[in-house]
């Protein structure tokens, strides 16, 4: 069926007034990050203190940074230098952001990094909840940052509470010890104050195995975490580093079928299969799983805004510059989506139906970086033979 967002807004009745469109946009708020994740698909930036300095590791932890520490915490005088070098936004041209997203309808996922590491970023959540509405807000955090902060303060500034546990401490070598304790610690403390929480866990190797995912599933059920969002992993930012870690498709499809077993048995949490999955349930599909500017959008700490969350290279800049819309912080969101390069986006989403752009792009042949993406070369579903309905 034809779709029916037309430019910024969609025609609705004969004589009515636009619809606003509706955008989802994951916003790297900041991309300092307390952990070192060997998988990190932004390239977050490592902070850490020693003495009275500070120290930054960056470009895929090879690149470190040192500056002094100053009268601030080592996360904020780590956001504040990168603030002054133009590497992320300050407080006024976050606020700037929020502003251009007005002539748009968003849902936006505050992440990072690791977002309330930087104290100015909750009066970013207050001014979009403000905005938007709360139900509209997902914050996407580790325990380390909502360390920081009373989870009762985030009841009625955001709708969903998302962090990452795809293993336990000491079984994932993607992850730092104390990773999935801690996040999960905090998770509870949010579930308990009523807020929707969402674990999110890639897929690899390491967790595949059907004993592995029982146990996970088991302690996010004990847990009171409402949804679970099985993910493939990714080989952008540091995970360029961890192809090696991408499951098969056999041992994807076995994933599913235990987490959708574990589901029926336990009711919660509640499966939704990453887009970049969905074609793997060989269900019949009337609309293109992946929503890569139909609606899915990536913003990056600078403003950057990109076609897709994912489209980040292994030292946490734009993995092509064909992913570039604009800046969010310099044009409005609605200007941006009347360009000629939206619009391509647009008119072609559909051309490699089901199939991930990012995984098309990083395995096609063809040597335009536009037709890369439109690619039916998703490794994935060329091998499973798997492929939906296109919608026209």
């Amino acid at each position: 069926m034809q779709s029916p967002y037309l430019g910024f807004g969609y025609a609705g009745p004969p004589g009515s007034a636009p619809k606003l469109r509706e955008v989802d946009i994951i916003w790297n708020l900041t991309l300092v990050c307390p952990w070192d994740c060997s998988n990190c698909c932004v390239d977050a930036v490592h902070v850490t203190k020693a003495n009275n300095l500070v120290r930054m590791r960056t470009d895929a932890l090879t690149k470190e940074e040192i500056i002094p520490l100053g009268s601030l915490d080592p996360y904020n005088a780590a956001a504040a230098h990168r603030q002054k070098l133009g590497l992320e936004l300050d407080l006024g041209s976050k606020l700037k952001v929020l502003d251009n997203l007005r002539g748009v309808r968003p849902r936006i996922d505050f992440s990072g990094g690791d977002v309330l590491t930087v104290s100015d970023n909750f009066a970013v959540l207050q001014q979009a909840a403000s905005l938007f509405g709360c139900e509209n807000i997902t914050l996407t955090a580790t325990g380390a940052g909502l360390a920081r902060v009373d989870p009762e303060s985030l009841k009625g500034l955001i709708g969903e509470f998302n962090f990452s546990f795809d293993g336990v401490d000491g079984e994932n070598p993607h992850r730092p010890s104390t990773y999935a304790k801690s996040n999960l610690s905090k998770a509870k403390a949010i579930a308990a104050t009523g807020i929707t929480t969402r674990a999110e866990c890639p897929l690899n190797r390491f967790n595949c195995e059907p004993e592995v995912l029982t146990r996970l599933y088991e302690i996010l059920h004990e847990a009171n975490v409402s949804k679970l969002l099985p993910m493939r992993l990714f080989p952008v930012g540091r995970g360029e580093l961890k192809a090696a870690d991408i499951p098969t498709i056999p041992q994807y499809k076995s994933a599913i079928s235990t987490l959708r077993a574990l589901e029926a048995k336990y009711g919660t949490p509640r499966v939704k299969l990453q887009c970049a999955l969905r074609m793997l349930e060989n269900e019949p599909l009337t609309e293109n799983p992946c929503d890569l500017v139909r609606e899915s959008f990536g913003l990056m700490a600078d403003g950057t805004l990109l076609a897709s969350p994912w489209a980040v290279g292994g030292k946490g800049r734009p993995l092509d510059e064909t992913f570039v819309l604009g800046n969010l912080a310099a044009t409005a969101m609605a200007d941006i989506l009347r360009t000629e390069k939206a619009k391509e986006f647009m008119s072609r989403r559909n051309e490699n139906f089901g199939h991930c752009k990012i995984f098309a792009f990083l395995n096609s042949k063809k040597s335009a970086p536009m037709d890369r993406i439109f690619d039916n070369s998703d490794p994935l579903y060329i091998q499973a033979g798997a492929y939906g309905a296109a919608v026209i």
